[in-house]
C-alpha cells in the first residue's frame, strides 16, 4: 500500500525535497555573509555600504527561505496527509470486504486503534520523518563541505571527532526504540478494546454490578501500558541526553581547537564565527537523527499492524465471473454440513431442504442446533462449499455476494440501530425518505404509535445503538427497516424475543397478509407464531428431524409436538 501510494505521487515529494535542500543551501550562506560582516567590521577601513549590501543578502535569502518553506510543507506533510486519507480510506473498504469470521475472532478496541494511533504514527513518519531524514543527511553532507571549504579542513576535522558517535548510538538503540514502540502499541491497543467494550456494554456492567471487577481488568491493562511506556521513556531518556552530549562535546571541541588557531592567525574571528553556526547547523541533523529514529520506527511498528489487516484474505470468495440475478424465485439447500473456521464440530449436518418464492418457512429446534447458521450461510456472511446452497438453481459460490443480499433483508437476533433519527435507521442507506412508506412499515412493525409519542416523533434521535429505546422497539424498529427495503426475501432470525407473544404473532400476521408474494424465514422459540407456516423445519443437533406443516408436525407428536406442548403448558402458568 505504502510502495504504491509513493509510486503514485512521486513527483509530489521530489518536488517537495527539491524544495527542501535549496532551503538548505540558502541556510548554509547566511553564516558565511555574517562572517564577512565580522571581518569587515574589524577591518581598518568599514563600510556600512558593505554591511548594508550583506544584510540585504541575508535578508533576501532568509525571505525566499520563508516562502519556499511553505511549497515544501505543502507537497511533503500534505502528502502525507493525503496518505493518512487514503489509508483509512482503504483500511475501511478492506473491513468491509472481509467475511464475518474476521470480526468473530478480532476486537473492535484493537481496529480502532489501527484507525486511529497507527495511521497517525505512519503519517508522521511520512511527514516529518522524511523531511528530517532529507534535511539531516543533506545538511550534515554540505555543511561539511561548507565548513571545510570555508573556514578551515584541520578545524572541520577535530570538531567533528565526536559526531560519528551519534551515529553509533542511533543504530544502538534504533532496534530497542522500535521493539518498545511495537509493545506500546500492542498494549495501547488493548486498552481501547477493554474501554469500548465498557462503554457499549455500560448498563450490562452496572445491572450486574461488575463495576469493580471491570476497573480491576482496567486497572491491569492500563498498568501494562504504563510499563511499556516508561520502558520506551527510559530508553529515551539515556538516548536523548547521550544525543545532546555528544552534540555539546563536539562544540567544546571547536572552542578547544579553534580559540588558538584564531589568536595564531590561521583563522579570523568572522570565520571562526561562521565555523561555530555551521557545526550548529551540523549538530541539529545529528541530534535530530535521533528523533527522527523514534518516528520512523514508530511509523514501521504502526505500518506493520496495519498491513496485518491489509494481509487478511476474505474467507467468502467473490466469483470472477458473477451469475446476476433479478429476483429469487428458489432456495435449495443439498446436503449441507458445515462448520466455523475456529469450531471443531459440526454445527449443521446433512441439512436438505427447499423454499419457493411466496413460501414462509419457519426454522425452530433446541438451542445451537445451528438455526441462525443456516441463514447467515444464505446470505454468505461465511463461507460455504460449492454444490451445498443454491439460489434458483444457480449455486451461491457464483452469485455475488453483495447481489444476494440486495435481494435478502436479514433482521439478526441483536438489533443494531446508528446514533440518528428513527426514521433515517428505517430507511437504512436510502438517500431519499419516503415519508408515507417509512410510517407504513414502522405500522406493519407495530411501533408507529409508540414512536409518535416522542417529543420529536420520527426525527427522535436514538442513542448508540439505540439505547434510549426499549429492546422490544429497538427490535420493531430493525423490522421496519428490513421491510423498508423491500427486498424479496425477508429473514427474521429470532428478533421479536424482546416482545410479548402477542405482538409477535399480530406482527407476523400482518406481514403474511401484506407481503404475499415476499418468501419469510422465521427463526423463533415462539411455536405459536408459525402454525400458518407453509412448512416447518425442526433441527435438533444440526440434523434436521422433522419437517411439515404444523398440523403435520403435531401428528407426528415428535420434537415440535413436545416444544409446542411444553409452551402452551407454560402459557396457561403465567395467565
Amino acid at each position: 500500500m505504502l510502495l504504491d501510494f509513493i509510486k503514485r505521487h512521486w513527483y509530489r515529494y521530489l518536488t517537495g525535497i527539491s524544495t527542501l535542500i535549496v532551503v538548505d543551501l540558502l541556510q548554509l550562506y547566511i553564516p558565511r555573509f555574517i562572517g564577512r560582516v565580522v571581518d569587515h567590521l574589524r577591518s581598518e577601513q568599514p563600510t556600512m555600504s558593505f554591511v548594508t549590501v550583506m544584510v540585504s543578502w541575508i535578508i533576501g535569502i532568509a525571505l525566499a527561505i520563508a516562502i519556499m518553506r511553505f511549497f515544501w510543507r505543502y507537497f511533503i506533510i500534505g502528502n502525507a496527509r493525503r496518505f493518512e486519507y487514503l489509508a483509512r480510506k482503504t483500511l475501511f473498504d478492506k473491513l468491509l470486504s472481509l467475511s464475518l469470521s474476521y470480526f468473530d475472532r478480532t476486537r473492535s478496541g484493537d481496529l480502532m486503534a489501527r484507525f486511529t494511533n497507527d495511521i497517525q504514527a505512519v503519517r508522521m513518519a511520512l511527514a516529518q520523518g522524511v523531511v528530517m531524514t532529507v534535511d539531516a543527511s543533506f545538511m550534515a553532507i554540505m555543511t561539511v563541505l561548507f565548513m571545510g571549504r570555508t573556514v578551515s579542513w584541520k578545524l572541520t576535522w577535530l570538531a567533528s571527532i565526536p559526531l560519528p558517535a551519534l551515529a553509533l548510538v542511533a543504530l544502538f538503540f534504533g532496534r530497542i526504540i522500535h521493539n518498545r514502540f511495537v509493545e506500546v502499541r500492542n498494549q495501547f491497543s488493548a486498552v481501547s478494546e477493554l474501554t469500548e467494550e465498557t462503554i457499549s456494554g455500560i448498563r450490562i456492567v452496572k445491572s450486574f454490578a461488575a463495576d469493580e471487577k471491570f476497573w480491576e481488568m482496567f486497572r491491569d491493562r492500563s498498568w501494562n501500558n504504563y510499563r511499556a511506556g516508561i520502558a520506551l521513556a527510559k530508553v529515551s531518556s539515556v538516548f536523548f541526553p547521550l544525543m545532546i552530549f555528544l552534540a555539546s562535546l563536539a562544540h567544546g571541541f571547536a572552542l578547544f581547537f579553534g580559540g588558538p588557531m584564531v589568536v595564531r592567525g590561521e583563522v579570523s574571528l568572522g570565520e571562526f564565527i561562521a565555523f561555530s553556526s555551521y557545526l550548529g547547523m551540523l549538530t541539529w541533523p545529528m541530534m535530530a537523527l535521533g528523533w527522527v529514529l523514534n518516528v520512523i520506527q514508530s511509523g514501521r511498528a504502526s505500518y506493520k499492524r496495519i498491513m496485518q489487516v491489509m494481509r487478511e484474505i476474505p474467507q467468502v470468495e467473490e466469483p470472477r465471473n458473477p451469475v446476476k440475478i433479478d429476483h429469487i424465485e428458489t432456495i435449495r439447500f443439498a446436503d449441507l454440513t458445515y462448520r466455523y473456521p475456529s469450531s471443531q464440530r459440526d454445527v449443521l449436518k446433512h441439512v436438505s431442504f427447499s423454499i419457493k418464492k411466496g413460501e414462509m418457512v419457519g426454522i425452530v429446534g433446541t438451542v445451537g442446533s445451528g438455526k441462525s447458521t443456516i441463514v447467515k450461510l444464505l446470505a454468505k456472511l461465511y463461507p460455504v462449499e460449492r454444490g451445498k446452497i443454491f439460489i434458483n438453481d444457480v449455486d451461491i459460490n457464483d452469485i455475488a455476494s453483495e447481489n444476494i443480499r440486495s435481494l435478502i433483508a436479514f433482521v439478526p437476533q441483536e438489533s443494531f440501530l446508528f446514533s440518528d433519527q428513527i426514521k433515517r435507521n428505517i430507511a437504512f442507506a436510502q438517500e431519499n425518505i419516503d415519508m408515507e412508506r417509512v410510517i407504513e412499515c414502522a405500522r406493519l412493525a407495530a411501533v408507529h404509535d409508540e414512536i409518535v409519542k416522542f417529543p420529536q416523533g420520527y426525527d427522535t434521535v436514538v442513542g448508540e445503538r439505540g439505547v434510549t429505546l426499549s429492546g422490544g422497539q429497538r427490535q420493531r424498529v430493525t423490522i421496519a427497516r428490513a421491510l423498508y427495503s423491500n427486498k424479496d426475501v425477508l429473514v427474521f432470525d429470532d428478533c421479536l424475543s424482546a416482545v410479548d407473544p402477542e405482538t409477535e404473532e399480530r406482527i407476523i400476521d400482518s406481514l403474511r397478509n401484506q407481503f404475499k408474494q415476499k418468501t419469510m424465514i422465521i427463526i423463533t422459540h415462539r411455536l405459536k407464531v408459525l402454525r400458518d407456516a407453509d412448512v416447518i423445519i425442526v433441527l435438533d443437533d444440526g440434523m434436521i428431524v422433522e419437517k411439515g406443516t404444523h398440523e403435520e408436525l403435531m401428528n407426528l407428536d415428535g420434537l415440535y409436538a413436545r416444544m409446542f406442548k411444553r409452551q402452551m403448558i407454560e402459557e396457561e402458568l403465567e395467565a
